[in-house]
This record gives structure tokens, C-alpha cells and sequence, in this order.
């Protein structure tokens, strides 16, 4: 392979518009006349988000764990075998929101190494209402994540800027610019930037660590790696049967305050369609979907501190009433 292959990172926290973003992306890419290609992550049983993704455009899966964490090692042999078999000319590597991006940015390095991959940048959306809870209590696991994943970057986009005030904006972008001053800042609803600017990035150069942060110190130390998402829980749920629809609403809004993200493909009884749901810090959306392959109803749901067994007893309930 003669060419040269760039590769982008897209992180970000869960259900702050990665998949919104990568939409994007991909659109951006075919009206620049580039052939794009995903590999895509998730931390539970099932790829959802890759429904979101043009049947047209190439797509390796990574599923059952973190791709920083318990799938690393596969991280580089997927990467080359997308590139090899499809010979795209970009790739978009979208993570799980609980992915430590130093990780990822080292496992693409390595790929580098040995075929013409270059990685040329760490783009990472922010949920500005979620981070700017997490900044008022000021400690955690899932802020000191979500500065690890805004130091790594190269361009940020602080999201749904439509659910904070002008002040709050203000405080929140003084924030970014502290922890990562280098990067291009975006304040963005549902991910709508002017994405040109990402095609003459500057590659990562490797060594400086002046725009990484504190995570970077850990680069080469085996002992090193916390998994700072250790506290989240992911808990996946095939559904047997067709749902009523106004019950599975309510089921929703009334959801521990615990889970962040929420997801799947359901069938409702009082309709013939099928949905590929989202829910994210309380809020909810539909989308109908027609799905090119065999696909179970599913739901996953990933968040910290609420209780599995209880979340799975309301399912169960929930589709017996179905019966």
C-alpha cells in the first residue's frame, strides 16, 4: 500500500455526541471525495451505534470490552486488517465513552509502525451540562476521565451549548483552555461545526507532552494504568418480545439517577416499526430504523453506583406485562 492512511480518534464521555459526530465526519469525507472507514468500539454485548453508520461505508466492530483496556492488543490487528482489505483513505476510531485516549493514541502508534497509518488527531466531544455538573462538585473518577480525554485532544467540540447559559459557557471554556490551552474549541449544538479544519491537523508529535496533561506521565510504565473507569457498569438485556411503547417511556424517566447512558434497538406492540433508542442524563430520543441485517431487540445501559439486579427485575417485569 503506497498511500498514507490518517486516522482520527473520536472521544468523549458517554452520550456526549461521538455517533452524532462521526456522522458528520463521514459526510464531510465523501464531499471531499475520500473513501472514509470505522472502527468502532463498545464497552457492552452489541455495536448500536454502528447502525447509525451508511451500510457503504466499511466497519470493523470491537465489542465486550474497552478498547483501551481489555481488547488493546486487538486494537492494532483490526486497524490494519480495515485498512488492508478496504484501502480507505481515512479511518475514524470511535471509542467508548469510558476509554482512556492516551491508550488509544498508543495502539494506533503502533500500527504506524509497520504500515502507512498516521494518526493526525484526537477529536473529543464534551456534554457541556454533564461536565459542568462534574466540575461544580469538583472530584471523581468521571471528571478526572473527562480531563484526561479533553488533555489528549487536538479539537474539541463542547456540545449542546443549547442547555447552559452564557455564563456558565464562559466558565466552562475557561476550564478547557486550562486543562488543554492548544487545542481548537468549538461550542457546538448536536456536533454543527465547520469540520474542514480537521483535515490539516498536525500530527501528535510523539514525546510532546505539553498538550497531554498528567496522564502522559504514565506512557511506558507498566504500573501505571489505572482503570479509571472501573466504576462503571455496563448491563446488557436482550428483550424477548415486543414492548408497550407509553410503559417502556415510563421506564425511562424513571431510571436511577446513576445511569448516564442508555441505548438499544426495541419493537413496541402498538406499532409495526422498530426504534433504535437513546437516552442520555435524562433525556430521551427515537429514531425509526429498517436494520440491514439480522439484529435482537436490546437495551444497554451503562452508568455507576445503581443496582444491576434491581434495573434487570424492572425488565423482566416489564416484559412479562408484555406477555
Amino acid at each position: 500500500m503506497d498511500k498514507t492512511v490518517d486516522v482520527y480518534i473520536l472521544s468523549g464521555f458517554l452520550g456526549s455526541g461521538k455517533t452524532t459526530l462521526l456522522k458528520r465526519l463521514l459526510a464531510e469525507a465523501k464531499n471531499r471525495g475520500l473513501r472514509p472507514a470505522v472502527l468502532m468500539n463498545e464497552v457492552g454485548e452489541v455495536n448500536l451505534d454502528g447502525l447509525a453508520v451508511d451500510a457503504s461505508v466499511p466497519m470493523a466492530e470491537m465489542l465486550g470490552g474497552c478498547i483501551c483496556c481489555t481488547i488493546k492488543a486487538d486494537v492494532g490487528l483490526e486497524l490494519l486488517n480495515l485498512v488492508n482489505r478496504h484501502r480507505p483513505d481515512v479511518v475514524f476510531v470511535e471509542s467508548t465513552g469510558v476509554a482512556q485516549p492516551l491508550e488509544i493514541v498508543d495502539a494506533v502508534s503502533d500500527v504506524s509502525m509497520y504500515a502507512k497509518v498516521e494518526l493526525r488527531g484526537v477529536i473529543t466531544v464534551v456534554d457541556s451540562a454533564h461536565l459542568l455538573d462534574r466540575v461544580r462538585v469538583g472530584s471523581g473518577k468521571t471528571l478526572k476521565l473527562m480531563r484526561d480525554q479533553i488533555r489528549v485532544s487536538s479539537w474539541l467540540l463542547l456540545n449542546k451549548i443549547d442547555r447552559i447559559g452564557e455564563a456558565e459557557l464562559q466558565e466552562l471554556t475557561e476550564a478547557l483552555r486550562g486543562w488543554n490551552p492548544r487545542a481548537e474549541l468549538h461550542p457546538t449544538i448536536r456536533c454543527d461545526a465547520d469540520l474542514s479544519s480537521i483535515w490539516s491537523l498536525p500530527s501528535p508529535a510523539d514525546g510532546d507532552r505539553g498538550h497531554r496533561g498528567d496522564a502522559a506521565s504514565d506512557r511506558g510504565n507498566p504500573h501505571a494504568h489505572h482503570h479509571d473507569h472501573d466504576h462503571v457498569n455496563v448491563v446488557t438485556y436482550y428483550i424477548p418480545r415486543p414492548l408497550d411503547s407509553e410503559a417502556f417511556e415510563a421506564f425511562l424517566r424513571e431510571l436511577p439517577e446513576g445511569v448516564y447512558r442508555a441505548k438499544g434497538i426495541v419493537s413496541f406492540s402498538d406499532t409495526a416499526s422498530r426504534f433504535l433508542f437513546q437516552y442520555a442524563y435524562r433525556e430521551s430520543d427515537f429514531m425509526r430504523i429498517t436494520p440491514q441485517k439480522t439484529v435482537q431487540d436490546v437495551a444497554v445501559f451503562i452508568g455507576e453506583g445503581f443496582s444491576r439486579t434491581d434495573l434487570l427485575n424492572r425488565l423482566e417485569r416489564l416484559s412479562a406485562a408484555a406477555g
